[in-house]
């Protein structure tokens, strides 16, 4: 599950920090789901009182959607097709972060079994 954490500071990608999820941009890359968390650093003083992606200003909106339509893209070094649908409230962010933990949690146990 990817994830997008929105904050003041620059990161290296992996590292740990607190955050809250606050919607979900659904996604098809090369015709299968590739849906994104975002969410706000918990610790940021500029983000951490936004709790639904409504509440982001329009224009941040528009520059995530196009940030993925880019990367995806360029990533792929092809013309291939990325579809960025509407963004979700906060609610279908944890809905998908409930699900993938129920799927890591049956991969886990299935690998145990063999």
């Amino acid at each position: 599950m990817d994830v997008l954490v929105i904050m003041q500071e620059p990161v290296l990608p992996g590292c740990f920090l607190r955050a809250k999820a606050i919607g979900l941009m659904p996604m098809i890359d090369q015709g299968e789901k590739d849906d994104k968390i975002i969410a706000v650093c918990a610790d940021d003083p500029e983000y951490r009182h936004f709790n639904d992606i409504n509440e982001l200003p329009p224009h941040r909106l528009a520059e995530i959607r196009r940030f993925f339509e880019d990367y995806e893209l360029d990533k792929k070094n092809e013309n291939k097709e990325v579809e960025v649908e509407e963004f979700l409230p906060a609610s279908d962010a944890f809905e998908a972060i409930r699900r993938s933990m129920k799927l890591y949690a049956e991969g886990v146990v299935e690998a145990l079994r063999q």
